[in-house]
């Protein structure tokens, strides 16, 4: 992997990759917008920033008020971006997010992997109340939530004009915790798992996080493939989950930590096998147990069955506890 590789983040692959979608010059504004459809909500000033430092790597060319072309360079480097991405990039974002989770439940604060739904101004309080309904039936990871109010800016997210950004709390998190009290965990599955009176009782599809580019739970919320809201009035229907596989000594204190949680509030563990026990149907490694939890993407699902028109990007960034509120 090459230097500039290394040092190039996520957000400036992505202004790379837009600039050489254009011939011409591409001002920053145009970036802005282009950006937050792929799920980068950046200021202007934080777009100026990682131009800037694009252009002082050689990776694109100013051309004063017009805007940036990306160069020769640029496009060689994005090509090996690229092409390093492909290789395993689901699993690595996901288990690089789990590691960055600071939060402790000890102390009920430090940093959670966030979840970011985007809709319109006018459904903000229809999308919060089915948050409500979600955690009140235990399908919630986390009592948590933000929310962002167009064109405010938090950290390094900014929300269009005329929406609304709903940050959720990911079960990424739980795994980061699960890691940072030393359980070695492996994320294998995500898919959906059927209920049947207000039983979870097997999966009925399964995407493999080892070998796959795509977002597992993303494409059963856009197939429309989930039954959430009838789970919640009925106990039966689909809902998105997934499973990660511990080795068998962990067990005991993978328990307690989880145990530790619930006693915070925190919700979405479907169920917690015995070593070498199946978990809904699909088998586990030998000598681990397997742990299935309610997908980070279920509010967004959920809206969706509601006829709110969302945009999702699960999992997302790093959001400070305390700067959320519970549900």
């Amino acid at each position: 992997m090459s230097k500039v590789l290394r040092d190039v983040d996520r957000k400036q692959i992505e202004i790379l990759r837009i600039l050489s979608e254009y011939n011409g010059p591409v001002g920053s504004s145009f970036i802005k917008k282009e950006l937050a459809k792929r799920g980068f909500f950046l200021s202007d000033r934080t777009i100026r920033y990682h131009l800037k430092l694009l252009e002082e790597r050689g990776l694109v060319e100013g051309h004063e008020k017009v805007g940036r072309t990306i160069t020769k360079e640029g496009l060689e480097e994005l090509s090996r971006a690229l092409a390093y991405e492909r290789i395993g990039s689901i699993l690595t974002k996901y288990l690089s997010l789990a590691y960055k989770t600071t939060y402790s439940p000890r102390d009920n604060a430090g940093d959670v992997v966030a979840n970011i739904i985007i809709v319109d101004k006018k459904y903000e309080r229809d999308s919060l109340n089915i948050i409500s309904e979600l955690y009140e039936g235990k399908l919630l990871p986390s009592p948590y939530y933000k929310i962002l109010d167009e064109e405010e800016e938090y950290r390094e997210i900014s929300v269009p004009r005329g929406k609304t950004a709903i940050l959720t709390v990911c079960n990424l998190t739980i795994d980061g915790v699960l890691i940072h009290s030393g359980i070695p965990l492996i994320l294998r599955y995500g898919g959906l798992v059927q209920f049947l009176k207000g039983k979870p009782v097997r999966f009925v599809d399964l995407m493999d996080y080892e070998h796959t580019t795509l977002h597992p739970l993303e494409i059963f919320v856009y197939k429309r493939a989930t039954s959430i809201l009838r789970i919640l009035k009925t106990g039966s229907g689909m809902i998105p989950a997934n499973m990660r596989e511990i080795p068998a000594p962990a067990r005991e204190k993978t328990v307690e930590v989880l145990q530790e949680m619930a006693d915070l509030g925190w919700n979405g563990v479907l169920k917690v096998g015995l070593p070498n026990e199946p978990i809904f149907g699909v088998p586990v490694s030998i000598d681990r147990f397997g742990i299935s939890m309610v997908g980070g993407m279920t509010p967004a699902a959920a809206m969706v069955e509601s006829g709110i028109q969302v945009e999702t990007f699960a999992p997302h960034c790093m959001v400070d506890i305390r700067d959320m509120d519970r549900v």
